[in-house]
């Protein structure tokens, strides 16, 4: 079952195709696709780290030609990328990772990151800032972190052939005291009064809105109550895609008004030995300024006591068991997945 679209929203959508076709004579840029990689959780420190300084490519020689299929890669980066010492506050976890990894993700195609997470203030404004001016200095765009409040909610804005797309990423976990205030940095909270005014704005002067929130627990496999409502909150707002990440497990997928909800895709290249992080997914989408059309799963191994940080596709009935859990999960929402041996296919409809 596929719920039905928002009105509003798709007559909002109807107009921007419309103008954008007269606009471009002969050429009609409503046709025009875009492939979008969204990643789960990305910390390039702790035992990663050594591997890819070594060989920035190192984490991707198993997933490239998944890569290859992409225009746009956007993932979360769970550290800062700083060489400081300086802890904001006493946790179980304070990672970092050091600047130097910036060559890895630009291997791996990053073309966005969010830094809206509970790790991005572990070492404080300091942290912060270094990640930031790295990003900027490599070309990697960034959204849900910043100076200040209002930096922290600016879109990062995507420009791929004549596509726009504005990427904003919220922060729904603890410790409260890293999100950003109006004279304070840190990451952009994920308040509802906050991302509906920004997705809106961003939907009126972008081809696509893609959001992204951390948030849910560790290792909890369904969404809660709250991630549905603000998952959807997000798509009649006007975004095209919400994935979610934090759990480092892989949460369902929702069809919702047109548009695709990811609750969470779990981990991707991930500095830790943890065996009960088994497998992920990588997600595909493939976009016109419509909206999206169709979305591909790729289940991936990331048990690191197995794979090394070097993420594996997943083949035969070790894929089709993520398939089934997928499915499972997914399954609530009415979303039906087409399995493949390698690849699921999940088609875009609205009623």
């Amino acid at each position: 079952m596929i719920k039905k679209a928002n009105t509003a929203r798709i007559f909002v959508k109807f107009l921007t195709a419309f103008f954008f076709f007269a606009s471009a004579g002969s050429f009609c840029r409503a046709d025009e696709k875009v492939s979008i990689l969204l990643t789960g959780d990305v910390y390039l420190g702790g035992h990663a780290e050594g591997f890819l300084i070594e060989d920035p490519q190192y984490p991707y020689l198993e997933v490239r030609d998944v890569l290859e299929k992409a225009d746009v890669v956007i993932g979360n980066l769970e550290s800062p990328l700083t060489y400081s010492e300086e802890i904001f506050m006493e946790k179980t976890f304070n990672l970092k990772a050091s600047t130097g990894v910036i060559h890895s993700l630009k291997a791996g195609g990053f073309s966005a990151l969010s830094l809206a997470n509970n790790h991005i203030m572990d070492f404080g404004w300091k942290g912060l800032r270094d990640t930031i001016k790295t990003l900027d200095k490599y070309g990697i765009k960034h959204a849900g972190a910043g100076r200040n409040l209002t930096e922290a909610r600016t879109p990062a804005v995507i420009e791929t052939g004549s596509i726009s797309i504005a990427f904003l990423a919220y922060n729904n976990t603890y410790p409260l005291e890293f999100n950003a205030k109006a004279e304070s940095p840190g990451a952009a909270r994920g308040k509802a009064e906050y991302f509906r005014k920004d997705i809106s704005e961003a939907s009126r002067e972008n081809d696509l809105v893609i959001v992204s929130f951390h948030w849910s627990g560790e290792h909890v496999k369904e969404p809660r109550q709250y991630q549905e409502s603000f998952g959807r909150i997000a798509v009649d707002a006007g975004a095209d895609i919400v994935f979610g990440h934090h759990p480092h497990v892989i949460q369902g997928i929702e069809v919702y008004s047109g548009s695709l909800i990811a609750y969470s895709l779990g981990n991707y290249v991930f500095g830790s030995y943890s065996d009960r992080v088994r497998d992920s997914i990588m997600l595909r989408v493939e976009a016109t300024p419509s909206g999206v059309k169709d979305a591909f799963v790729y289940p991936i191994n990331v048990n690191n006591l197995e794979v090394n940080f070097q993420p594996k596709p997943l083949k035969g009935d070790d894929a089709g068991e993520v398939f089934k859990k997928l499915n499972e999960l997914s399954g609530t929402y009415g979303t039906d997945i087409l399995v493949g041996e390698e690849i699921g296919q999940i088609r875009i409809i609205e009623d």
